[in-house]
């Protein structure tokens, strides 16, 4: 599990990093969606990726896996699934954590 913070993340996720308004509409409900290429994720030999999935394997997460941890200021988000692409990309699900009670 990586634990990173919105710098960290735009770093991993290349060229087009999520903007502010996909940080706010994500906060807003709850959930998002990024998305990368297969340049990204270091997944640009087509052939071995159709390989890979004839025989039923999958490709490496990319830069992010379930699990991690991706902090904005007072909100925190943790990847719940990956899903390849057909290009060989990534999706990554995100899920806002519940805020911590002090107390």
């Amino acid at each position: 599990m990586k634990r990173l913070t919105r710098a960290e993340l735009a770093e991993r996720v290349g060229p087009r990093p999520p903007a502010d308004a996909f940080w706010s509409r994500a906060v807003a409900a709850e959930i998002g969606t990024i998305s990368v290429g297969p340049e990204v994720v270091g997944d640009t030999d087509r052939r071995a990726r159709e390989n890979r999935r004839r025989r039923g394997e999958t490709g490496d997460d990319g830069p992010l896996s379930p699990g991690d941890m991706i902090d904005l200021a007072e909100h925190s988000f943790v990847v719940v699934a990956v899903e390849e692409t057909r290009s060989g990309g990534r999706r990554y699900r995100i899920e806002l954590v519940e805020p911590r009670r002090t107390g």
